[in-house]
């Protein structure tokens, strides 16, 4: 009963919310209006979809513009810490040439998070400078900077309409770095965010680059319900449109709750 009045409360928190997106953009001042109600929204999201520790496995398929393809297996942990900045590390499982290879992120609260790359030819970990987390990962496409958690504090959000994917209707949010620093180092100049609006579930993301224009689309697919309020997707592509190459993630298997530590997340544990 508890998480079923919880998750009543969420619903009702999410209609406002939404509801506060729409008319605000039909106000006299309705600028202002929409960028509080949408960073509200994006803070929600990452409060609703919370999860203390997380373990997936991962299958990736890396599509040429050619068609061609090649998959390689990882697993993905992630630690959300009592200040609810996020850990994660990555690590490849197979095929062979990448086996172990590994990244480890550290979320900052202001947006400068820190990143580590375990190759195990070299046997160290080289830490990921900020100017190349815009850099493609691992033959990916998807950059550093797309496998850190969504920060609201390092972004401004702005809701510029309402559309229905897959059947569902979504608020369509619009963020840009909120720093100097951030526009520095990231490789976009924008992105738009497809949230939908009962279950704040990211389903499409659209990132443009410095001279505003589209590179790459992102849909999530197959939303699950993992706990009362918290949602996963199972399948996410990653298209380049400028370049013709995508990157498909399909998720094996998922535990969440297990009891990651924190010295799990660390260079020792990085380097093992």
């Amino acid at each position: 009963m508890r998480g079923t009045a919880r998750g009543g409360r969420w619903r009702g928190w999410i209609a406002t919310a939404l509801a506060a997106a729409v008319v605000g953009g039909i106000l006299v001042g309705a600028g202002v209006a929409r960028a509080q109600s949408a960073a509200e929204i994006m803070r929600k999201q990452r409060d609703l979809h919370r999860l203390n520790d997380e373990e997936e496995v991962q299958l990736l398929r890396l599509v040429s513009k050619t068609g061609a393809t090649k998959e390689r297996k990882l697993v993905l942990y992630t630690l959300a810490g009592a200040d609810d900045l996020r850990k994660s590390l990555i690590r490849f499982l197979a095929p062979r040439d990448v086996e172990n290879t590994a990244l480890l992120t550290w979320e900052a609260r202001d947006g400068n998070d820190d990143q580590w790359l375990y190759l195990p030819a070299t046997r160290k970990a080289k830490r990921v400078a900020s100017s190349s987390k815009k850099n493609q990962f691992m033959g990916t496409d998807f950059a550093y900077e797309d496998l850190r958690p969504e920060n609201p504090d390092v972004h401004r959000y702005t809701a510029v309409g309402s559309e229905t994917v897959d059947g569902r209707e979504c608020v369509v949010i619009e963020a840009v770095p909120a720093t100097e620093r951030q526009a520095a180092d990231s490789g976009y100049s924008r992105r738009k965010l497809w949230i939908q609006k009962d279950s704040l579930v990211a389903v499409k993301r659209e990132y443009y680059d410095k001279h505003g224009k589209l590179q790459k689309v992102e849909i999530r697919r197959k939303p699950v319900r993992v706990t009362a309020d918290a949602w996963r997707v199972d399948e996410v592509e990653m298209q380049d449109v400028q370049n013709g190459t995508k990157t498909i993630l399909l998720v094996e298997s998922r535990r969440f709750n297990v009891g990651l530590k924190d010295s799990f997340f660390s260079e020792a544990e990085l380097t093992r």
